[in-house]
């Protein structure tokens, strides 16, 4: 109907509600956030401690926090050596974002950290929003803190990318939902800058705008002219245009015929996280849209060729899988509800030990 602007049906098997009338999104994701970041402090904290170790470095900015603070203070300043670890796998939007707060006054790992608070706010109010334009509030409010609580979530208080590929994903959907596709092609675009899993948020937002080209121009065409600019950069320092790619030997990575035939123990953590957050998405399946399902498979499914070492930590930012556990949750009774949650903080102190205690990595 042109001018009047006429809805696009309805994705079969999705119910959309009308969204929720109560809090903002912001002010719904403020109990959620505080108390589970002074949850997760404290347990960075106290593990650090507990082994003597230095409390920014040898907790909130501990593994690649160290490459993320490193890039920020003296950029990509080796390149690739065959066997050796290197700056190059990381790519430049959070250490350009930590460059840009440190100039400001903040220390590498406090601006690191202070940047992945703010992000990880900002996605907890753009999940309470989507949530709630396909479920009922009450499911969104539990889908906010199942991640918020989600015993990999301490990451979101470390110098990682996680908080930031939460937060970019999330509103992308949002945005492409309400029809603000460049928006939502830029927003996409940072989450490539901060990690290449960023392209499969593009590839499931073809998907969400239903193979439209110009939409799927401008949702995805911004990620790939940013990729485009980090091969390019790779190309022009190195001599490599996937110099980030290749750089990735430099690390021993378990893929899934490894972890089956022999390295198991570090992966194993990574691999029941992953499991839980795709179990929430298969029971639900039906009743979430059909993107959001594409976009736990890629994301999930990808590492188990490429890495499984860190597969834990991407289940925990990948949004649906907590739509659909807000959406589990939702018909729980409150004591049982308690039990979870409680279980879920519970399970973040071990997986904090494992981590920061026992240097595994997360």
């Amino acid at each position: 109907m042109g001018a009047t602007g006429a809805k696009e049906p309805a994705e079969p098997g999705v119910v959309h509600h009308p969204p929720a009338t109560g809090a903002p999104p912001w002010r719904a994701a403020i109990a959620p956030f505080v108390v589970s970041r002074l949850v997760s402090a404290a347990l960075i904290t106290a593990a650090a401690r507990a082994r003597s170790a230095p409390v920014p470095f040898g907790g909130f900015a501990k593994w690649d926090g160290g490459w993320y603070t490193l890039i920020a203070t003296r950029g990509y300043f080796h390149g690739f050596l065959n066997g050796a670890e290197s700056p190059w796998p990381f790519f430049p939007l959070l250490p350009a974002l930590i460059r840009a707060l440190h100039w400001i006054g903040p220390s590498p790992a406090l601006a690191g950290v202070l940047i992945d608070h703010v992000a990880f706010f900002v996605g907890l109010a753009g999940l309470y929003r989507i949530t709630s334009r396909h479920f009922p509030a009450r499911t969104a409010t539990l889908a906010v803190w199942a991640i918020a609580l989600f015993p990999a979530s301490f990451v979101f208080s470390m110098v990682y990318p996680s908080a930031i590929l939460f937060a970019a994903s999330v509103w992308a959907f949002d945005l492409a939902e309400s029809r603000h596709d460049l928006m939502a092609g830029l927003v996409v675009a940072a989450a490539v800058m901060v990690r290449p899993n960023g392209l499969l948020c593009a590839v499931a937002l073809a998907v969400a705008v239903r193979w439209s080209v110009r939409r799927i121009l401008l949702v995805a065409g911004p990620s790939a002219l940013a990729f485009a600019g980090w091969c390019w950069f790779n190309h022009h320092r190195t001599g490599d245009w996937l110099h980030f790619l290749h750089a990735k030997r430099g690390w021993t990575e378990i893929d899934l015929v490894r972890f089956v035939l022999s390295d198991r123990k570090i992966a194993i953590p990574h691999v029941l996280l992953a499991l839980a957050a795709a179990a929430a998405v298969v029971v639900v399946w039906r009743r979430l849209p059909q993107a959001w399902v594409l976009l736990s498979a890629l994301y999930l499914a990808l590492p188990l060729a490429t890495g499984m070492v860190g597969l834990g930590r991407y289940a925990g930012e990948l949004f649906p899988p907590f739509a659909a556990a807000g959406e589990i949750l939702r018909r729980w009774p409150r004591w049982a509800l308690v039990g979870f949650f409680v279980a879920c903080v519970a399970a973040q102190a071990v997986c904090v030990y494992w981590v920061v205690y026992l240097d595994y990595i997360p």
